[in-house]
């Protein structure tokens, strides 16, 4: 729990230290996570208390607090003047598909999208709708390092190639060129990856496809510490 806690607390910051750093209320940022020009908090933390004292009473409490990537500072600053909300989607997913397209591995992302170098649109729509949701639930405050368009492609490049990797060598023990190659993988995801906090890494995309393939391949030092 202490560790989980110590993750979250040093990488994100709290509702109150987001709206003091960008000047703004609760309820503004409430408005800006309701009208999807922010991302929302990427962990909710419940605490107890529990206070005694020598005249034999007891009381007894719960303390939430919502923990934001701290690239929602910018966010906030770039936003929070912002009136169209659809306006900030309409960008995002102007970027996000330019991005896309120009990825020399596009070809790993989102299965059958492409048809050859032409994008299929339909499912590109579906997908970017299904990544958009995600990104205001606050999915990638856990999962990338800075939230960010650029970097939700990247992942999801990144991801897909561990998978296939990992396809293609299951079992047996990596030859050098493989492990080149793994490692040159590692690169890619870590560049653009978040740590997870404990609880989650074994579940995570870094504790599935990258963290047990290192280990079995004796190559532990390069898994990412926190």
């Amino acid at each position: 729990m202490e560790q989980n806690f110590e993750y979250i607390s040093e990488n994100y910051i709290t509702e109150e230290q987001l709206c003091s750093i960008t000047g703004i209320t609760k309820d503004d940022l409430s408005k800006l996570i309701q009208n999807r020009l922010i991302p929302n908090a990427s962990y909710t933390v419940t605490r107890s208390i529990n206070i005694t004292s020598p005249l034999n009473d007891e009381f007894q409490s719960e303390i939430t607090e919502k923990y934001f990537s701290k690239s929602c500072i910018s966010m906030v600053q770039k936003n929070k003047e912002l009136k169209d909300s659809q306006q900030f989607k309409v960008e995002f997913k102007e970027k996000f598909i330019q991005l896309l397209m120009k990825h020399p591995d596009k070809h790993f992302a989102y299965h059958n999208i492409f048809n050859n170098e032409t994008v299929d649109q339909e499912k590109f729509n579906e997908i970017f709708e299904s990544e958009w949701d995600a990104y205001c639930e606050g999915i990638y405050g856990i999962c990338t390092l800075n939230s960010t368009d650029e970097e939700i492609v990247k992942k999801e490049i990144a991801v897909q190639k561990l998978i296939q990797f990992n396809t293609r060598f299951p079992q047996r023990p990596l030859n050098p060129d493989e492990i080149e190659e793994l490692i040159r993988l590692n690169d890619e995801f870590n560049e653009v990856a978040n740590s997870f906090a404990p609880y989650q890494r074994d579940s995570s995309s870094r504790g599935k496809y990258l963290d047990k393939i290192l280990e079995n391949n004796n190559l532990s030092y390069l898994v990412k510490k926190y």
